[in-house]
């Protein structure tokens, strides 16, 4: 948005120089840059017409004896404005002007003309292209174009972010600066209208389909004016913005937007149709043709202003061309409404609309500001159109919206300042911004102004103290603590270890949704979450497992010729243990599957492998080995929850940190998937942190020997290997470094429901070399352990 320096004078002091304006105001957060770019504008000069004559073979143009301040030139002019005497803005010959269009000697019906005189249009400087730019009488002529409009017409360009809906206007920004620099504001000079019998009921009546659409509408009727050009002084505020002037009546309008920020609408009374003035919802095959002569078809999508029958405007958007205004004009209705945010903003988008009105209500208009507007509009109606008010206002105002009061405390602003910002200053800022403030230190009780719609929370109330403080003088502080302090600065550094072991043995990860359906879900006896608002009914439950993502993208593969794969994902999964918000558990977990082959016949492999339990079986302990998580114990787990068949479980320190083993059929069955038998791991991947997050320590290489002993013990069948490895390592003193079974034998000679279990255990010693003594005695006790334990015989 453009803001007039001259305008903005109006109502603060500002800083004589534009740049310190522009700057002020990005550090109050209205990022501000120089309106007009002059960049294309340094070639043009101010000239003057010292003669005009008709051009002898063409009516409409104009031969122009232009001064350029060293000499008289011969130029061809096509604007009706163009006069003696006038000082102008001169592109001579040679000249750039915006668009890369360059100026070079021409000869136009007959005549030679050697430059041209620019219209505001072709300089860039506003929309106007009906006549060309004339300036002041006090122009220097030969001096610099750009000089001259830094001077007499210095504007400022603001990026406004969305939650500022009031710097829409130039009132609204001089707030802002009123507040910054301790100086007055000053306010347009209007009164609202008293009258003792009101006469506009006679005229017009308003009625609501929706009062949470249109809380407040007021309409308000204005006879005898006279349609026209505007006066000067009205046509220089808005080209100073860079809008061009249409007629008195629409220049009111425009005017007031830009002075005070609140759209407000003229409509031909005698065009109106009825009395009546009615806000509803579009129906379906209805249409209008919008000032810009455009038809556009309606829908129940937009809020629209009608005479009762017919729409005649897009309500918070754009009028009907039906009813405007026009030369025959005599009589006015005024529209001055507050729209609801939403509504608007969803209208002008279903239309793929952006108007000056719908940018300041989509935003949240001031409902108040409806009536100040209303009343500035009929003060300039009378002064400017020679208009006569009608007495009375039609202002049902069906739904009152009342600011709310916010808490504000000296703790919490101390808290996220960071510094000391006296009371006195807290106060004045509050008060300056608008604000209603009960109390004096400590604790403020403060009501928002109504133009202010995004100050909600305390929080809101700090930021404004802060801003208007200065975020300049708040001192800096070379930390990095904050509120939410962690000891722990990476808590997840561990995962890229696990990433880039998983990487080495020959897994690809991947990313799944975190939301399935209910189907999927109910494929685990795991209490789901659900979602309130789902945008299908596929992803309306968040998942309990990684499982059911991998085997999708596994089926995914299959389908498209890519049978073997090693996949893994880490993420949280949800459960819902408890009834309520309160009730759902977040955990982290990580999971992978095999599926197909491992490797093929190749030159480095004579036969292929297929997927199967063991070879994951081999691949967890490798994973765990490499994450330096030793003595791990893995055992079968009949009770498992989590998908698998012939599941077993891994424990380290005493706890289980996950499973592995099949993938249950039924994740095939329930899920349509096109897959073979596939093997799955899962684990609690913040156990996995945890036994991962400390410091290796280095270990000197050993120079003694290694001593080696097989031992074979016969077992029942349904003892498990694991155990036995498990129970020797306990009681192979500090000598044992390795326990491997290697061999396991089933025949009658062994026994019924028996097996022969053969192990090779490695001794060695940190300090010494063993000897045959040193190992007898260990391996005695594992011997009589074993076999009181698991009832083995050595064979």
């Amino acid at each position: 948005m453009r803001i007039s320096i001259d305008w903005l004078k109006e109502f603060v002091n500002v800083p004589s120089s534009t740049e310190q304006t522009a700057d002020m105001l990005t550090m109050l957060g209205l990022e501000a840059e120089q309106g007009l770019d002059t960049a294309n504008l340094s070639d043009i000069i101010i000239g003057e017409v010292k003669e005009k004559i008709k051009h002898p073979n063409a009516d409409k143009l104009s031969l122009c004896q232009v001064f350029d301040g060293n000499n008289t030139l011969s130029v061809v002019c096509g604007a009706p404005n163009v006069d003696t005497g006038q000082k102008i803005a001169f592109a001579p010959v040679g000249s750039v002007l915006p668009g890369d269009f360059k100026i070079g000697k021409a000869k136009i019906r007959g005549e030679v003309s050697k430059g041209m005189i620019c219209s505001e249009s072709e300089l860039g400087v506003s929309d106007e292209h009906d006549g060309i730019m004339v300036l002041n009488d006090d122009a220097k002529v030969g001096s610099s174009f750009v000089q001259y409009i830094q001077e007499n017409a210095p504007s400022i360009e603001l990026d406004i972010t969305p939650n500022r809906p009031d710097c829409f206007s130039h009132l609204g920004v001089a707030r802002d600066i009123s507040v910054k620099i301790s100086s007055p504001l000053h306010s347009p000079d209007y009164q609202p209208r008293p009258f003792t019998k009101s006469e506009v009921e006679d005229w017009i009546s308003v009625e609501f389909e929706n009062i949470d659409e249109c809380p407040r509408y007021i309409a308000g009727i204005v006879k005898n004016v006279i349609v026209g050009p505007s006066p000067d002084w009205l046509k220089n505020r808005l080209e100073s913005i860079g809008q061009r002037s249409i007629n008195n009546i629409v220049d009111i309008s425009n005017f007031v937007m830009m002075e005070m920020g609140h759209p407000t609408h003229m409509f031909d009374y005698d065009k109106f149709g009825s009395k009546t003035v009615f806000i509803r919802r579009g129906k379906k095959g209805e249409k209008i043709t919008t000032l810009d002569e455009i038809e556009r078809k309606l829908s129940p999508e937009q809020l629209l202003i009608t005479n009762g029958k017919i729409p005649v405007a897009i309500a918070g958007v754009m009028g009907g061309l039906d009813s405007a205004v026009s030369k025959e004009t005599t009589t006015v209705l005024i529209e001055s409404a507050f729209f609801d945010a939403p509504t608007i903003r969803k209208g002008a988008k279903s239309l793929g609309m952006s108007t000056d009105a719908s940018k300041r209500f989509e935003r949240g208009a001031d409902p108040n500001g409806a009536e100040n507007a209303f009343w500035r509009v009929i003060q300039l109606l009378e002064e400017v159109a020679g208009g006569n008010w009608v007495a009375g206002v039609a202002d049902p105002y069906p739904k009152i919206i009342e600011q709310k009061p916010i808490e504000l405390t000296r703790e919490k602003l101390d808290l996220l300042s960071g510094c000391d910002i006296n009371d006195p200053f807290v106060l004045l800022t509050l008060k300056g911004l608008g604000c209603t403030v009960i109390g004096k230190s400590k604790k403020w009780m403060a009501t928002p102004p109504s133009w202010r719609p995004d100050l909600e929370r305390e929080v809101d109330l700090i930021e404004e103290v802060i801003r208007l403080f200065g975020f300049d003088n708040v001192p800096s502080k070379y930390h990095y603590n904050g509120i939410m302090e962690n000891h722990e600065p990476d808590p997840h550094k561990g995962l890229t270890i696990m990433t880039s072991v998983l990487t080495g043995l020959g897994f690809t990860q991947v990313f799944n949704n975190s939301l399935q359906s209910s189907r999927e879900v109910s494929l685990l006896d795991i209490p789901s979450v659900k979602i309130m608002n789902p945008l299908s009914d596929k992803m309306d439950q968040l998942r309990t497992s990684l499982i059911p993502g991998l085997l999708k993208t596994a089926d995914f593969n299959v389908k498209n010729g890519e049978p073997d794969l090693l996949l893994y994902e880490w993420g949280n999964v949800f459960e819902q243990e408890n009834p309520g918000m309160a009730g759902i558990v977040e955990k982290l977990q990580l999971s992978g599957m095999i599926h197909g082959l491992l490797h093929g016949e190749s030159v480095h492999h004579k036969k292929k492998r297929s997927a199967s339990f063991f070879a994951l079986k081999g691949v967890i302990e490798s994973f765990l080995s490499r994450l330096q998580i030793q003595n791990i114990l893995i055992k079968p787990d009949k009770d498992n929850d989590y998908g698998f068949q012939n599941a077993f479980s891994v424990e380290a320190k005493g706890n289980i940190i996950g499973y592995f083993g099949d993938i249950s059929h039924q994740f095939v069955s329930g899920m349509n998937l096109d897959i073979n038998q596939s093997f799955g791991f899962q684990f609690d991947l913040n156990t996995l942190l945890v036994l991962t997050n400390k410091t290796v320590k280095y270990i000197p290489i050993i120079n003694y020997p290694v001593v080696e002993r097989d031992l074979n013990f016969v077992v029942k069948e349904n003892t498990l290997v694991g155990d036995i490895v498990s129970t020797i390592q306990k009681n192979g003193k500090s000598i044992i470094k390795k326990v491997e079974p290697y061999n396991i034998f089933r025949d009658e000679s062994v026994g019924e429901n028996k097996k022969a279990v053969a192990l090779k255990l490695r001794f060695q010693s940190n300090s010494k070399t063993l000897e045959d003594k040193d190992v007898n005695s260990v391996i005695n006790e594992i011997i009589r352990v074993v076999s009181k334990i698991f009832s083995a015989k050595l064979r």
